[in-house]
């Protein structure tokens, strides 16, 4: 994959939350202007966009991040919810899909759906 551009009906609300949220998934902004947004792993793509779009909203995808440990998951959760997400669920186990499968659940003032999941290497 190369990039993933998420349309967004309030830019800024998603900067302050995906900026938050950034270090916990191993992100930083990269590049910005008026309407456009992107952030990069250690300067690298996959990269992630977010787009300003008055027509955005009530998506019906999910983007999950891989964080290396629990504490990362937590931290991820905490900004989730300090930084305006929505339907939060979790941090926690989610047997559902494994027996020590343990991520966070939220969405975006949008509706654009997310994860962030510890992922064992």
């Amino acid at each position: 994959m190369h990039h993933v551009d998420v349309h967004v009906s309030d830019l800024q609300a998603a900067k302050r939350l995906f900026s938050a949220l950034a270090p916990a998934i191993g992100y930083e902004l990269r590049s910005q202007d008026s309407d456009f947004a992107s952030y990069w792993q250690g300067g690298k793509r996959p990269s992630l966009g977010f787009i300003s779009d008055e027509a955005a909203g009530s998506a019906t995808m999910r983007l999950a991040f891989a964080a290396a440990s629990n504490g990362d998951v937590d931290a991820a959760a905490q900004a989730a919810k300090e930084n305006g997400a929505r339907n939060i669920e979790g941090p926690a186990i989610h047997a559902e899909y494994g027996d020590d499968y343990y991520a966070v659940f939220f969405e975006d003032a949008d509706g654009n759906k997310f994860e962030v999941c510890r992922v064992d290497v």
